[in-house]
């Protein structure tokens, strides 16, 4: 229904009362007959009469010219336009304000879905005048917006044909708040969103009650979900990060999911590592069931292992496969540094000349069948060559250190090394604080003074607060593992903790009793205030000596098994550049990354710094173009090999199941009410209206009316 609305009604009164000034002033002058008396005329009559009549009709026709011309000049300056629906219904009438918004998420990768999504939408574009204001957001796990409102066809239908599915999983809600935002600005107008999806039910889980459109936005879901859809999918990889070549067999455990309606037989399961086939588990899932294809892995030498399991091809091929990397160790090597041996008093203690490491020895060489370790010591710390090849440094009651050995030290954890500190009677706190405290920031407490009699047995403190939730103490939570209550310790050393350090186990007193502090990247430090011996304490001859000794060096030598991260597709990955304060100051260390298609991206300490979590020795370069899934390369300026991680999707995504467009609809649309309750006011109505009058500008074409009108009116009147 189209109406006739004009900017300023005044102009048109000024031109219709113009209108009538032609016919006041013919009325007035208008000729009045005068009867004359001829002969015989009666020829010259009849060709008056004709003349009279010509005229008479020639002059009505200039009359209407006229009053044409000043009523179509009046009604010009009125500015008038033609607009569908009534003037109070305008804010949902009128111009379209429409935003197509494109699901990319990796669900639409289905067979033809997203080309069929993209058709859907040149035929959205080819419905909207060239008049209409359009815009473009591809949506997947956040919205972008790739053509704004207002954007010109052809710009769209160029944004739309450059479309990609992505490998990233749905969220809509980002993507319909960023449209209602923008549609938000719009005073006045129809306001249209059209959603072209296959309105996957995991892109509606982040939705709340109020998570509702404004209620003078109308939106279409234009939905493009396959019939029937079937997928299998790995959603989990159980890998073990470290494999000693001689511990007991370790497995590589494959979660594969059944979507489907249909039972999945005979499903070959394939593990690849570093590009080889090894070994292919079949399984067979019951429908929107889950199996487990479990891979035994064993290696030879130590290195580094990156590879991947994979399903055969189907619809949707992106969660087909994951990737993993692993490291295969022959064993943890472990380097002591300790005193030169001491003689003790005979009477309190019976093995006379006593070596500081003696119970660790012991407790480690004696576990090998569980943890495979070599075991080596000295009486000072070792050149960076055999720190390069140590897993664990322990200083074990160590005296003196020169700022050299501890200059060594520090660059080893924080190269990603782990550091054992233990004490007794040799400990100068002062050496401590001023080797590898203060600015160097290395010690996780500072030593006060040691407290309590090594020689009266009959004082003693016991470990009262262990934190199990710690993996050194995860495996002795359950009753019956181990009780750390019956050991006690008869001389401790008082300290507290520095930045960054956590209280991980605590005596009776309160006193902390083993801290931790990570350094650098990936390096750790525990300090133990108590002898690793029986010098102070009863802890060597206990049960829980051995297996606590075990915990510690694991966590420390295989730390990428708790802390290794899974990357997802998006996600930003932190590198490390430098291992050192001086390294980061005087070199300019450059990494390359190459990504699954061996795209290579360059990063260096002068550009994309973040600094290392918790600690300002060591830089870092923040990678983030992490879009595909699959095996990236690190390789480091001076560095013999290269290192990897691994990127994978989302699987959550994996789950085709749609939502109902019908429910969806009733669940975004704002109540009826609301919307008559939102009447537009008289400002917004006559911005509108200008709007629409500008678009239309039928004033010009009047006014080229009123001018041809008066050339016409002027040749006619100069030949009457």
């Amino acid at each position: 229904m189209f109406g006739l609305g004009i900017l300023a009604p005044l102009f048109a009164v000024a031109g219709i009362v113009g209108a009538s000034i032609p016919l006041i002033l013919h009325l007035l002058n208008r000729e009045r007959a005068r009867r004359l008396v001829f002969g015989t005329i009666r020829f010259i009559q009849m060709s008056h009469q004709t003349n009279v009549r010509r005229h008479k009709l020639k002059r009505l026709l200039l009359l209407l010219m006229r009053i044409l011309m000043l009523a179509l000049l009046g009604f010009a300056f009125a500015r008038p336009f033609f607009s569908e629906g009534p003037v109070i219904a305008q804010k949902t009438g009128g111009k379209r304000n429409a935003i197509v918004i494109l699901d990319t998420s990796y669900s639409m990768q289905y067979e033809e879905v997203f080309e069929n999504a993209k058709k859907e939408g040149f035929e959205i574009l080819d419905g909207l005048d060239a008049t209409d204001a359009v815009g473009l957001i591809l949506s997947s796990d956040k919205a972008r917006v790739v053509a704004p409102l207002g954007s010109e066809l052809s710009h769209m239908r160029s944004a739309l044909n450059d479309a990609e599915a992505t490998y990233k999983p749905t969220d809509y809600l980002d993507a319909l708040q960023t449209a209602d935002e923008i549609l938000a600005s719009i005073p006045i107008g129809e306001k249209q969103i059209y959603v072209i999806a296959d309105m996957q039910k995991r892109g509606w889980e982040n939705f709340i009650e109020t998570d509702k459109l404004n209620p003078d936005v109308q939106i279409q879901f234009i939905d493009v979900h396959p019939e029937q859809p079937y997928n299998v999918a790995i959603t989990g990889l159980n890998v073990p990060p470290v494999i000693l070549k001689e511990q007991q067999a370790s497995y590589l455990v494959a979660r594969v999911r059944n979507f489907s309606d249909e039972a999945v037989e005979n499903l070959p399961v394939r593990l690849f590592v570093d590009g080889n086939m090894i070994h292919t588990v079949h399984l067979d899932i019951e429908p929107d069931d889950l199996a487990d294809a479990a891979f035994r892995v064993d290696f030879q030498q130590e290195a580094t292992h990156t590879g991947w399991v994979e399903l055969p091809e189907d619809a949707l091929e992106v969660d087909n496969k994951r990737y993993f990397t692993l490291q295969s160790l022959r064993s943890i090597q472990i380097h002591a540094v300790r005193d030169e041996p001491r003689m003790q008093n005979s009477s309190q203690n019976v093995y006379g000349q006593t070596i500081e490491t003696f119970f660790m020895k012991m407790a480690l060489t004696a576990g090998r069948d569980a943890v495979p370790i070599d075991f080596t010591e000295s009486s000072s710390v070792p050149h960076t060559a055999i720190l390069n090849r140590t897993d664990v440094l322990v200083l074990a009651n160590v005296a003196q250190l020169s700022s050299e050995e501890a200059g060594r030290v520090a660059t080893y954890v924080a190269s990603g090394g782990g550091l054992i500190v233990t004490v007794g009677s040799n400990i100068d706190p002062d050496v401590y604080e001023q080797r590898l405290g203060g600015e160097m920031g290395l010690m996780p407490c500072n030593f006060v003074r040691p407290v309590g009699d090594a020689f009266d047995r009959q004082q003693f403190r016991v470990l009262a607060t262990v934190r199990y939730e710690h993996p050194i103490f995860a495996p002795f939570k359950e009753p019956n593992h181990g009780d750390f209550g019956k050991a006690r310790f008869y001389r401790i050393f008082q300290a507290v903790p520095t930045a960054h350090a956590t209280v991980i186990a605590a005596y009776d007193d309160g006193s902390p009793a083993l801290f931790e502090k990570p350094y650098g990247t990936l390096g750790r430090v525990l300090c133990f205030t108590s002898t690793i011996d029986r010098e102070w304490n009863d802890l060597p001859i206990r049960a829980v000596y051995l297996p606590f000794l075990h915990e510690a060096i694991k966590y420390l030598a295989l730390k990428d098994t708790e802390t290794l991260p899974d990357y997802r597709v998006g996600d930003y990955v932190e590198l490390k550049v430098a291992d050192t304060e001086d390294e980061v100051v005087t070199e300019n260390r450059e990494v390359a990354i190459f990504n699954p298609n061996n795209v290579e991206t360059r990063l260096g300490q002068n550009k994309d710094i973040a600094p290392a979590a918790e600690n300002t020795l060591q830089g870092s370069v923040l990678y983030t173009d992490t879009a595909i899934p699959g095996i990236y390369s690190i390789h480091r300026s001076g560095a013999e090999a290269p290192d990897y991680f691994v990127i994978n999707v989302d699987t959550t995504e994996s789950d085709l199941a749609a939502r109902d467009v019908e429910e969806l609809a009733s669940m975004l649309k704002g109540a009826a009410d609301e919307l008559i309750k939102d009447k537009p006011t008289a400002e917004l109505v006559a911005q509108y209206n200008e709007d629409v009058e500008r678009n239309q500008n039928v004033w010009i074409y009047l006014m080229f009316a009123v001018f041809a009108l008066a050339i016409t009116e002027m040749f006619l009147a100069n030949r009457f």
